[in-house]
């Protein structure tokens, strides 16, 4: 059944929101949603800073997002922020990390908390927040079994990583049968697809690409920057037809080369110094930036860039370096690009275009190395989507490369992840088909044959037969297009010892289509599975295969004996 609500929230590197709509707004317009609106000293933004404070207990939480910092910010001027908990941009941690329910994270001091805390904080916050809001307007609640929640991820992380968000979801009290994951770039294309042409910043939209057409859709957010190749359908649905793919090249590396290159100015130590002594004055300069990046245009003007930078560094330098500022610039490599007046750092447009240099590059290499693979075929549009998509030197460098392809950017790019998921929450048929990043397995012991079967691997089981241990039993290949709710080819298991009571899997994923062990150089351990066992001997034969269902995988497992049929999911969490 359909819910009443559709919740979706948008848990993003640098910035988080929530959006939700009811059944009956989603019938007369799938694209309108309601979006918060945050406010921060004279900002007011559709998303707010994904920071959260944590009282010294480390356990009580305190704040999250504009008050967080400004909380945060209050408690260093007066010196008592040493004992608090101040954590942002903390999603990374999850990222081509190895993840465990236990792990820690550090805080801006390097404070260590466990990292459950922390992301469960967050999503609390966002999900009381929203209720909150719904409650006043409708003058009465909606009943938990009423709401579907969507929660965002990056497609390219690992289904550890996705695990530990949806376990984070269940401690924020988000029941686990109530919540889906929806991969941002795929949220992305499905908001851009429901676009009435009007409203798409270049006068066109996926809207109008016929059936057959593909896309590519780069999701270039504060962290990673996604890439999804899509093939419309017949339905009106969206089949990924290539493997998700992408990296750190968010715009918050932009900020860290900003920051370097105040740094190459005058010095690491008086940067650290301003952070510590004056976290405000910090943050207001790293906003300023933030907006700043956004306008920045060389098509409009190759006139210098103007940075603000706060009274309190200009005092503090001149105290730690015995010089004032722009007496460093001289002595710098930027003596000919870079001037100051008063709090005004005037940069060379070069200056600025080299900040960005790195992570837009990455991008556009990594979009022409998509369109050179042959199994992706001719892409009719690129659909740029996330808050860096804004980026006017990311636009013009994507239109430069690539001028004989459609660049479409819609007026709410920084939008499209979070309205695509309520979309998605409301019709997840609406992505019907995936491809798989890995080729996925299991460990098991087969018969062994001679000159075939590494001799090493060879053991003799309690019924005398010789068995080769450590083969990969492939159930999924990378590259394998998955049909949504469709199960893979059954696997046929039976238990070693008499007296098993369960079979116990564990399971490996690797990028190579076809590997022979799970040793394999490149065969990775992804978690393990848990199949109860009725009876005795070892005759009791599971008929096991994986259900690519939705954004994480199943496994349905059959005892043949009693054909009792096993549900089950992957523990990918140590």
């Amino acid at each position: 059944m359909a819910p009443l609500l559709v919740a979706a929230i948008d848990f993003g590197t640098t910035y988080s929101g929530w959006s939700y709509s009811f059944k009956h707004e989603f019938e007369l317009d799938p694209t309108k949603a309601s979006t918060k609106r945050w406010h921060g000293d004279q900002l007011v933004s559709l998303k707010a800073p994904t920071c959260v404070l944590i009282e010294p207990d480390g356990e009580t939480f305190s704040a999250f997002g504009y008050d967080a910092e400004n909380n945060y910010t209050r408690l260093a001027e007066a010196e008592e922020h040493e004992q608090w908990y101040f954590f942002k941009r903390f999603k990374m941690k999850l990222y081509n990390e190895d993840i465990n329910r236990d792990m820690k994270i550090e805080d801006k001091t390097g404070k260590k908390l466990k990292a459950d805390i922390v992301f469960s904080a967050a999503i609390r916050f966002l999900k009381d927040d929203l209720l909150k809001v719904i409650q006043d307007r409708i003058k009465g609640s909606v009943k938990p079994e009423e709401i579907s929640w969507v929660l965002t991820v990056p497609a390219i992380w690992d289904d550890g990583a996705k695990q530990f968000m949806r376990e984070s979801a269940e401690n924020a009290g988000i029941s686990s049968d109530k919540l889906i994951m929806a991969l941002e770039p795929e949220a992305a294309a499905i908001y851009c697809r429901f676009l009435p042409m009007e409203n798409s910043g270049q006068g066109d939209s996926l809207s109008t690409i016929k059936t057959g057409s593909r896309v590519m859709v780069v999701d270039a957010g504060g962290g990673t920057v996604d890439f999804a190749v899509q093939e419309v359908a017949e339905n009106g649905s969206m089949n990924n037809i290539y493997k998700a793919s992408g990296g750190d090249w968010g715009g918050t590396k932009v900020e860290e080369a900003y920051v370097k290159f105040l740094e190459d100015i005058i010095g690491k130590d008086s940067i650290d110094e301003f952070k510590r002594s004056n976290m405000e004055d910090y943050i207001f300069m790293i906003r300023d930036f933030e907006m700043k990046k956004r306008d920045v245009d060389p098509l409009k003007s190759e006139k210098p860039v103007v940075f603000r930078i706060t009274a309190t560094l200009l005092q503090l330098v001149k105290q730690r370096k015995g010089k004032e500022i722009h007496e460093l610039i001289v002595d710098s490599a930027f003596d000919k690009t870079v001037s100051i007046k008063a709090d005004k750092l005037k940069v060379d447009m070069d200056v600025v275009r080299n900040i960005f240099k790195i992570q837009i590059e990455a991008i556009v290499d990594h979009v022409s190395n998509l369109l050179d693979q042959s199994t992706v075929g001719d892409i009719e549009a690129i659909v740029l989507v996330g808050g860096f998509s804004n980026c006017s030197l990311l636009q013009q460098a994507m239109n430069t490369k690539f001028d004989g392809h459609t660049i479409l950017v819609p007026n709410d790019a920084d939008l499209a992840v979070l309205n695509g998921a309520v979309i998605f929450g409301h019709k997840p048929e609406l992505i019907s088909q995936r491809v798989s990043k890995y080729t996925y397995g299991t460990d098991t012991n087969e018969y062994f044959i001679e000159h075939v079967h590494r001799e090493s691997y060879k053991e003799i089981d309690e019924n005398g037969e010789a068995r080769c241990k450590n083969v990969f039993d492939k159930h999924i290949t990378a590259g394998q297009c998955l049909i949504i709710g469709e199960a893979q080819d059954e696997q046929s298991y039976s238990p070693i010892a008499s007296t098993q009571t369960a079979i116990d899997f564990d399971i490996y994923y690797t990028i190579d289509p076809d590997p022979m062990y799970v040793t394999d150089e490149g065969c990775h351990f992804a978690g393990t599975l848990e199949v109860p066992l009725e009876g005795s001997g070892t005759d009791r034969y599971v008929m096991g295969r994986m259900l690519y269902g939705g954004t994480e995988i199943e496994v349905e497992a059959t005892e043949v004996a009693t054909g009792k049929v096993h549900h089950l999911k992957i523990d990918f969490l140590s």
